[in-house]
Protein backbone atom coordinates (compact mmCIF):
# COMPACT_ATOMS: atom_id res chain seq x y z
CA UNK A 1 0.00 0.00 0.00
CA UNK A 2 2.92 2.19 0.87
CA UNK A 3 4.31 1.66 -2.44
CA UNK A 4 1.25 3.12 -4.35
CA UNK A 5 1.09 6.06 -2.52
CA UNK A 6 4.95 6.73 -2.99
CA UNK A 7 3.96 6.39 -6.89
CA UNK A 8 1.21 8.23 -6.33
CA UNK A 9 2.89 11.32 -4.67
CA UNK A 10 5.95 11.22 -7.16
CA UNK A 11 2.99 11.53 -10.09
CA UNK A 12 1.88 14.28 -8.65
CA UNK A 13 4.75 15.94 -8.28
CA UNK A 14 6.32 15.15 -11.56
CA UNK A 15 3.01 16.26 -13.20
CA UNK A 16 2.91 19.43 -11.03
CA UNK A 17 6.48 20.38 -12.00
CA UNK A 18 6.31 20.10 -15.75
CA UNK A 19 2.46 22.02 -15.82
CA UNK A 20 3.11 24.30 -13.75
CA UNK A 21 6.07 26.58 -15.89
CA UNK A 22 3.56 26.04 -18.87
CA UNK A 23 0.84 28.58 -17.31
CA UNK A 24 3.15 32.01 -17.46
CA UNK A 25 1.57 34.48 -18.93
CA UNK A 26 2.56 38.10 -19.06
CA UNK A 27 2.22 40.31 -16.27
CA UNK A 28 1.90 43.97 -15.80
CA UNK A 29 4.65 45.00 -14.07
CA UNK A 30 4.79 48.75 -13.67
CA UNK A 31 2.61 51.39 -15.96
CA UNK A 32 2.53 55.42 -16.50
CA UNK A 33 0.54 56.35 -14.83
CA UNK A 34 0.62 54.53 -12.01
CA UNK A 35 -2.68 52.59 -10.47
CA UNK A 36 -3.58 54.74 -7.85
CA UNK A 37 -2.18 58.24 -9.17
CA UNK A 38 -3.48 61.49 -8.24
CA UNK A 39 -2.15 63.07 -11.49
CA UNK A 40 -2.51 67.22 -12.02
CA UNK A 41 -2.41 67.60 -15.49
CA UNK A 42 -3.59 64.47 -18.26
CA UNK A 43 -1.06 62.08 -19.33
CA UNK A 44 -0.19 62.44 -23.44
CA UNK A 45 0.99 58.99 -23.29
CA UNK A 46 0.36 55.53 -21.45
CA UNK A 47 3.21 53.13 -21.03
CA UNK A 48 2.52 49.67 -19.71
CA UNK A 49 5.99 47.67 -18.72
CA UNK A 50 5.13 43.41 -19.00
CA UNK A 51 7.31 40.47 -17.25
CA UNK A 52 7.78 39.31 -20.87
CA UNK A 53 7.65 40.26 -24.62
CA UNK A 54 4.01 41.29 -25.31
CA UNK A 55 1.95 41.77 -28.65
CA UNK A 56 -0.78 44.08 -29.41
CA UNK A 57 -4.04 42.38 -28.93
CA UNK A 58 -6.49 42.25 -31.83
CA UNK A 59 -8.87 44.55 -29.82
CA UNK A 60 -8.01 47.61 -28.44
CA UNK A 61 -4.69 47.67 -26.22
CA UNK A 62 -5.69 50.42 -24.19
CA UNK A 63 -8.96 52.14 -22.94
CA UNK A 64 -9.37 54.77 -20.84
CA UNK A 65 -12.96 55.55 -19.42
CA UNK A 66 -13.63 59.08 -16.97
CA UNK A 67 -15.75 59.74 -14.32
CA UNK A 68 -18.55 60.28 -16.66
CA UNK A 69 -18.44 57.14 -19.11
CA UNK A 70 -16.68 59.10 -21.91
CA UNK A 71 -13.58 56.94 -23.27
CA UNK A 72 -10.62 58.81 -24.33
CA UNK A 73 -9.29 59.04 -27.73
CA UNK A 74 -6.51 56.43 -27.92
CA UNK A 75 -4.01 56.94 -31.21
CA UNK A 76 -0.63 55.30 -31.84
CA UNK A 77 -0.69 52.22 -29.87
CA UNK A 78 2.45 49.97 -30.20
CA UNK A 79 4.25 47.16 -28.85
CA UNK A 80 8.14 47.25 -28.42
CA UNK A 81 9.43 44.17 -26.67
CA UNK A 82 7.89 44.63 -22.68
CA UNK A 83 6.22 47.50 -23.26
CA UNK A 84 2.69 49.23 -24.83
CA UNK A 85 2.78 52.69 -25.59
CA UNK A 86 -0.02 54.67 -26.60
CA UNK A 87 -0.67 58.57 -27.51
CA UNK A 88 -4.42 59.92 -25.84
CA UNK A 89 -6.16 62.80 -26.51
CA UNK A 90 -5.87 64.08 -23.53
CA UNK A 91 -8.74 66.62 -23.82
CA UNK A 92 -11.87 64.15 -23.00
CA UNK A 93 -10.12 64.37 -19.38
CA UNK A 94 -12.68 65.68 -16.37
CA UNK A 95 -12.00 65.74 -12.94
CA UNK A 96 -12.49 62.88 -10.75
CA UNK A 97 -11.22 59.14 -11.47
CA UNK A 98 -10.37 57.50 -14.50
CA UNK A 99 -10.37 53.90 -15.22
CA UNK A 100 -7.76 52.79 -17.67
CA UNK A 101 -8.65 48.87 -18.96
CA UNK A 102 -5.35 47.22 -20.90
CA UNK A 103 -4.93 44.31 -23.41
CA UNK A 104 -1.91 42.74 -24.09
CA UNK A 105 -1.04 39.27 -26.00
CA UNK A 106 1.76 37.17 -24.44
CA UNK A 107 4.27 34.75 -26.10
CA UNK A 108 2.05 31.85 -25.84
CA UNK A 109 -0.54 33.63 -27.92
CA UNK A 110 -2.80 33.92 -24.76
CA UNK A 111 -4.39 37.28 -24.29
CA UNK A 112 -3.65 38.67 -20.75
CA UNK A 113 -6.10 41.71 -19.54
CA UNK A 114 -6.51 43.76 -16.48
CA UNK A 115 -7.81 47.21 -15.38
CA UNK A 116 -6.88 50.01 -12.93
CA UNK A 117 -7.59 53.64 -11.70
CA UNK A 118 -5.96 56.97 -11.06
CA UNK A 119 -7.80 60.00 -10.77
CA UNK A 120 -7.41 63.36 -12.25
CA UNK A 121 -7.23 67.11 -9.99
CA UNK A 122 -8.32 69.82 -11.30
CA UNK A 123 -8.20 73.14 -10.13
CA UNK A 124 -11.75 74.51 -8.76
CA UNK A 125 -12.64 77.49 -11.00
CA UNK A 126 -12.91 80.82 -9.88
CA UNK A 127 -16.36 81.80 -8.98
CA UNK A 128 -15.96 85.89 -8.76
CA UNK A 129 -13.81 87.80 -11.28
CA UNK A 130 -13.29 90.14 -8.75
CA UNK A 131 -11.96 87.91 -6.07
CA UNK A 132 -8.05 87.29 -6.26
CA UNK A 133 -7.02 83.94 -8.22
CA UNK A 134 -6.65 81.64 -5.92
CA UNK A 135 -5.07 77.68 -6.58
CA UNK A 136 -6.25 74.58 -4.89
CA UNK A 137 -3.47 71.92 -4.84
CA UNK A 138 -4.73 68.15 -4.25
CA UNK A 139 -2.43 65.73 -3.56
CA UNK A 140 -2.51 61.84 -2.82
CA UNK A 141 0.22 59.42 -1.72
CA UNK A 142 1.04 57.40 -5.17
CA UNK A 143 2.52 54.05 -5.17
CA UNK A 144 5.30 52.21 -7.47
CA UNK A 145 3.44 48.89 -6.46
CA UNK A 146 2.12 47.55 -9.73
CA UNK A 147 -1.43 47.11 -9.97
CA UNK A 148 -3.48 44.62 -9.39
CA UNK A 149 -4.25 42.43 -12.89
CA UNK A 150 -7.07 40.35 -14.01
CA UNK A 151 -5.37 37.58 -16.75
CA UNK A 152 -7.99 36.07 -18.65
CA UNK A 153 -7.06 32.16 -19.32
CA UNK A 154 -8.39 30.84 -22.22
CA UNK A 155 -10.16 27.50 -20.46
CA UNK A 156 -10.82 28.91 -16.57
CA UNK A 157 -9.13 25.54 -15.08
CA UNK A 158 -5.84 25.45 -15.67
CA UNK A 159 -4.41 22.22 -17.45
CA UNK A 160 -2.26 21.15 -14.16
CA UNK A 161 -5.29 21.11 -12.39
CA UNK A 162 -6.90 18.47 -14.74
CA UNK A 163 -3.48 16.33 -14.66
CA UNK A 164 -3.79 16.14 -11.43
CA UNK A 165 -7.63 15.08 -10.67
CA UNK A 166 -6.93 12.87 -13.97
CA UNK A 167 -4.09 11.30 -11.81
CA UNK A 168 -5.99 10.86 -8.70
CA UNK A 169 -8.62 9.34 -10.52
CA UNK A 170 -6.34 6.79 -12.18
CA UNK A 171 -4.42 5.99 -9.31
CA UNK A 172 -8.04 5.25 -6.81
CA UNK A 173 -9.72 2.98 -9.68
CA UNK A 174 -6.49 1.08 -9.40
CA UNK A 175 -6.50 0.95 -5.43
CA UNK A 176 -10.34 0.05 -5.43
CA UNK A 177 -9.52 -2.63 -8.22
CA UNK A 178 -6.71 -4.00 -6.31
CA UNK A 179 -8.86 -3.71 -2.82
CA UNK A 180 -11.54 -5.83 -4.76
CA UNK A 181 -9.47 -8.33 -6.50
CA UNK A 182 -7.69 -9.72 -2.98
CA UNK A 183 -9.46 -12.59 -1.33
CA UNK A 184 -10.42 -12.29 2.30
Amino acid sequence: MTRYISALVLALLAATAMAVPAQAHAELKSSNPASGAALDAPPKQIELTFSEAIALPDGDAVTITGPDGAKWPITQAAAVDKTITAQVDAAAAKAGAHTLAWQAKSDDGDVVSGTFSFTMNVAAPVSSSTAPPSTITMSATASNAPPSTTTAESGGIPAWVWIVIGLVVIVGAILLFRRKAKPE
